[in-house]
């Protein structure tokens, strides 16, 4: 016992070592900062945009007129009881209530904050939307110092632009209990009269500790998919004639679908599950100023009184668009317009998505008229969509290797160059002259239209990712490459997905001579004239122009400024659309995203369409710019919970570098069966939705299951900023990055911001298991886990002959499904090993033995495992489980010791509450049937 309680020991403080032993990646050394002095961040390092949008801050600074006031609140964060489900619970507050107050300002105010901790811990503050220099975005340890208890921090920064937004913790779980408020910012020019202006900030709200909650999704527990009725079991499954989806779900190692990870007890709207507003008169109109401010939970928004005006989008301005329902992502902000209506109070409804409540505010005075009911999500209906897709690689997680985003980055760009303000080297691989070149318009994958008036179908995507950096000035965006157009509708219609049958296309030699192209009747230009003499073939290997036609009226009226004519200068790709099928692009070779292009595993009630919305006005990004093309694969694994970019999570990621004076693109690939809502700091993108050049500005943009979204940005500003799932439990167990201009931080974080991941703690271990009390047999079973490690013991003892195994592993995970392990195993010798002649019988004696081996998940989530010990026993060993009901699960497990005997355990659970289960189990080892009751911790 002396031994192994020293092995157990040693093998926990190897876990420990390892849980903090965080990527060096992140901390850049100091040869790899920038070597010039940084530039002014206040001023920008791009010609001027001609637009009133805030495309970046330098420029919306500089365009903002200062109203010479200083707006200045106090924000206490403090710890209270609360009682919002009826049950008392500790909870954090800002200025004794949840949510905080909202803050109202004018644009061109200055805006003052002091934030007072009063908690037991440190705290933070982020201003999620808000354009403002780094240090104060409030990211504790990247670009602010946390606020220590006790302490009070004051943020100072001018307001450059108007809008809603909204603040909440960036401190582990506290957004979750309660540190969260609304942000309304006045433009100078009001674009909308209405009689009244409603903020409605919608959140979740649990009575258990969210730090249990990430714990539970660790460890598989199925207790909130039985809270919220969404349990895929056995009886379900055959009920909805889903059998065939579930059987190829599970060939390919794939969970049933599910909408949500975590059971609320409650959905709020400004702090209580219904508000209402009785001041508000029949006849009058109201600006609903829609905030998500949920932990992990996605709104759909309707109205009883009718289509809402949508007018705004992350605290912009967009082309107004009526729709009769809105699915709104986490962390983004929905302007709506609505009018009431005689007769009574008219319900705004904020539905979960996955149907297990919703939120009500009433508007007006009277009898409560209700909103329609929002269905809820068919489960079996996209797990079938998902078996149907083939998997697509989903979501893996490449735990054994290291991440390959900064050497991607290189591939594709070129080595990081110094700040380009003037643009005067001559254009290499990383600065290639781009012009104005737009891909605005260009489909990436978005998703399907909901019910909206009016939107326009998207096209198919499939050019995106092409590197174009040889063709300055190119503005592609009335171009259409041979794709049919279905007809507008009042009521959106599904439009096709991505093809993808071009992304990863490298154009950066290609040059072309424009001679040779005929111009057909119907105003397009037919390419099989073409001569490709100029065109750089390496860069286009077996690219087939010959069926590739462009609309001409859509090639700007105005002439190249290059002194070539295969200069292409003010070409536009924001309305490019090629044709997916077979002929249309032929031989053209690009990356082949596993089959999803083209299909959507999302119905249209769960998918959040972005081609509605429009910017009120162009925004053309300067030209002479580099493009930096970042690829970014949204990876995860459901059965550890471990989320990432290009399967890595946080703590073992690379930055993503980018530098002052570049286009960004990023693109990315969700190849997972949950949606993510994608959140940069510090900076609004555009999101290439088909609009071109009206591409909306946002700053938190969704990415549906095996679906596609790009997104560009200047980079036009400073130092670090965190670029994240804003669902909180994927951001917390990962999936996050670090977008980083090359900079040294701020001298008040320099010291302290190596702390960043620590403070993130994705790789932190956790603690689960079980204890299985019964007659005759008992069974126990104890987890410590992070990312790459985990100590597992387990083990099972008869009461009435006193036998019992027992094993302890250290464990080594080399991906999603394989991992090593070595450890000792004690019990009865017959249990252990093959007893050989020269043994004589077997006893009763109990032994320790050294064992190494593998474990590996097979397909239909069969855990497989091979041991063997110091003298060359073999053990094999399956176990699995299924769901029959929705409370009782059938769990099999069966070992053979090579030699000697073959061993068989079938159990069944009965979930009773969160912890506690009764199970029934037969053991041939044992020869015995035996019940009891279990506790999971």
């Amino acid at each position: 016992m002396k031994n192994t309680f020293f092995a157990t020991l040693s093998l926990l403080m190897l876990l420990q070592i390892a849980s903090f032993g965080q990527h060096q990646q992140h901390t850049m050394a100091a040869g790899d900062q920038a070597a010039k002095p940084p530039a002014n961040p206040d001023e920008s390092n791009f010609p001027v945009v001609k637009t009133s949008l805030p495309v970046s801050r330098p420029q919306a600074l500089a365009k903002v007129k200062p109203t010479s006031k200083r707006v200045e609140y106090d924000l206490t964060i403090d710890e209270q009881t609360v009682n919002i489900t009826g049950k008392p619970k500790r909870a954090m507050t800002i200025n004794g209530g949840i949510p905080g107050p909202t803050m109202r300002f004018t644009e061109g105010d200055v805006a003052v904050i002091r934030v007072h901790n009063k908690l037991k811990t440190e705290t933070s503050l982020h201003w999620h939307g808000i354009l403002l220099p780094n240090k104060q975005d409030g990211v504790s340890y990247l670009n602010t110092p946390p606020i220590h208890a006790g302490d009070t921090y004051t943020f100072e920064y001018p307001l450059v632009q108007s809008g809603t937004y909204w603040f909440h913790s960036h401190t582990r779980y506290q957004e979750q209990v309660g540190v969260y408020g609304s942000i309304a910012i006045q433009p100078q020019q009001p674009t909308h009269k209405v009689d009244h202006d409603l903020v409605l900030l919608l959140s979740d709200w649990t009575n258990e500790n969210p730090a249990y909650i990430l714990k539970n999704l660790k460890r598989r527990n199925e207790w909130y998919s039985i809270k919220k009725n969404n349990v895929q079991s056995l009886n379900r499954i055959i009920q909805h004639k889903a059998v065939g989806a579930y059987l190829r779900q599970s060939m390919m190692k794939m969970a049933p679908m599910d909408i949500s990870d975590v059971y609320y007890d409650r959905f709020l709207v400004n702090g209580k599950d219904t508000v209402r507003y009785p001041e508000i008169k029949a006849g009058q109109t109201v600006r609903l100023r829609v905030i998500n401010a949920s932990a992990s939970t996605y709104f759909h928004v309707n109205y009883a009184g009718g289509p809402m005006k949508l007018i705004s989008a992350d605290g912009l301005d967009v082309q107004p668009v009526d729709v009769d329902r809105r699915l709104i992502a986490i962390a983004e902000t929905y302007d709506f317009i609505v009018t009431v209506p005689k007769g009574g109070a008219f319900e705004v409804r904020a539905t979960a998505q996955d149907g297990s409540g919703y939120a009500t505010a009433l508007l007006g005075n009277g009898p409560a008229k209700y909103a329609p009911t929002i269905p809820r999500p068919d489960l079996y209906k996209l797990t079938a969509n998902m078996s149907q897709m083939g998997g697509m690689g989903m979501g893996t997680m490449n735990m054994g290797k290291t991440d390959t985003t900064a050497q991607a980055n290189v591939d594709m760009n070129g080595p990081m160059m110094h700040d380009m303000p003037g643009m005067d080297s001559k254009p290499g691989k990383a600065e290639s002259a781009m012009g104005q070149m737009d891909h605005s318009k260009m489909d990436m994958g978005q998703g399907k239209p909901q019910q909206s008036t009016p939107a326009k179908p998207k096209k198919p995507d499939s050019m995106a990712g092409m590197d174009h950096s040889g063709m300055a000035g190119m503005d592609h965006s009335q171009m259409d490459m041979g794709a049919k157009k279905s007809a507008s509708t009042k009521k959106a219609t599904k439009p096709p997905k991505a093809t993808g049958s071009m992304e990863g296309m490298n154009h950066s030699g290609m040059k072309m001579d424009m001679a040779g192209m005929n111009m057909s009747k119907d105003g397009k230009m037919d390419m099989t004239g073409m001569d490709h003499g100029q065109v750089n073939q390496s860069s286009m290997p077996g690219m087939d122009h010959s069926k590739m036609s462009m609309k001409m009226d859509s090639v700007p009226a105005k002439k190249t400024d290059g002194k070539k004519p295969d200069d292409m200068a003010g070409m536009d790709h924001s309305q490019m659309n090629m044709d997916s099928k077979a002929g249309t692009m032929a031989g053209m070779k690009g990356k082949d995203h596993g089959g999803m292009a083209g299909m959507s595993m999302m119905d249209e009630q769960n998918t959040i369409d972005y081609s509605i919305l429009k910017a009120p006005e162009p925004i053309v990004f300067p030209t002479n710019r580099p493009i930096r093309e970042i690829p970014l694969t949204l990876t995860g694994n459901m059965f550890r919970y471990i989320w990432g970019f290009n399967g890595q999570p946080l703590s073992r990621a690379d930055m993503i570098q980018i530098r002052r004076g570049e286009i960004v693109r990023i693109r990315m690939i969700n190849n997972t069966m949950m949606m993510h809502p994608i959140h940069l700091h510090g900076h609004y993108f555009r999101v290439l939705n088909g609009q071109g050049q009206y591409s909306p500005l946002k700053h938190t943009v969704n990415v549906s299951p095996m679906e596609s979204v790009t997104i560009e940005f200047m980079a036009d500003d400073d130092k670090d900023w965190f670029f994240h799932c804003h669902l909180l439990y994927h951001m917390l167990s990962g999936m996050a990055r670090v977008v980083s201009y090359g900079d040294k931080p701020d001298s008040s974080i320099a010291q302290i911001q190596k702390l960043h991941l620590r403070d993130m703690r994705d790789n932190q271990p956790f603690v689960w298991g079980f204890l299985q009390p019964g007659y005759p047999i008992n069974y126990f079973n104890l987890n410590v886990s992070n990312n790459k490690n985990a100590i597992v013991a387990g083990g099972d003892h008869d009461w009435r002959t006193n036998r019992f195994e027992f094993d302890l592993d250290y464990e080594r995970y080399l991906g999603d499904w394989f991992r090593v392990f070595a450890g000792i195993d004690g019990g009865n010798e017959e249990f252990l090993r093959r007893i050989r002649p020269k043994d004589g019988v077997a006893t009763d004696r109990r032994i320790v033995r050294a064992v190494a081996g593998i474990r590996y998940m097979l397909p239909f989530l069969i855990q497989s495992e091979v041991k063997l010990d110091t003298r060359g026993n073999v053990r094999f060993q399956l176990n699995g489980q299924q769901m029959l009901f929705p409370r009782l699960d059938f769990q099999y497990q069966a070992q053979w010791l090579v030699g000697s005997y073959l061993r068989a355990h079938v159990e069944l659970q009965y979930t009773v509450t969160k912890n506690l289960f009764l199970h029934t189990d037969y053991d041939t080892r044992y020869k015995a049937f035996s019940g009891g009751l279990g506790y999971n911790f």
